[in-house]
């Protein structure tokens, strides 16, 4: 009886700790929002990350084949985000480089940096709420 309550608490457990986990984890949609974000000098609630709506600007991850403005690739073993814009009037000397991020809290909040044109760094620090696709 006892074994199996105590298996019972560890899947219990387990299961409640994988979720924290992944309830805290940037998604690479949420990190390309932050870093497209950085890069137009809009907020991330503006830019429609997921298909058609308007006026707003389309954001497709790199294997993406939707509909796209922007499209972003993720590398998380450099911490960096490439974006790359479908029209040439909408490729800045922002997308040109490599925008760099970092995870923190908990994943609850990531900063993004990038270089600008004139020298010296750029960055902003967006909370994941405000990132929710």
């Amino acid at each position: 009886m006892k074994l199996s309550i105590r298996r019972i608490l560890i899947v219990c457990l387990s299961v409640l700790v994988s979720t924290a986990v992944s309830a805290n984890t940037l998604t690479n949609e949420q990190l390309c929002t932050a870093g497209l974000a950085l890069a137009i000098d809009k907020q991330p609630r503006g830019i429609n990350t997921k298909g058609l709506a308007g006026k707003q600007i389309l954001l497709a991850l790199k294997d993406g084949k939707n509909d796209w403005d922007y499209r972003c690739h993720v590398n998380r073993s450099s911490r960096t985000i490439k974006l790359e814009a479908r029209e040439s009037r909408l490729n800045d000397a922002y997308l040109k480089q490599s925008i760099h991020y970092d995870v923190s809290n908990n994943a609850r909040a990531v900063e993004v940096k990038m270089k600008q044109r004139n020298g010296g760094f750029k960055s902003e620090k967006y909370q994941a709420r405000q990132l929710k696709t």
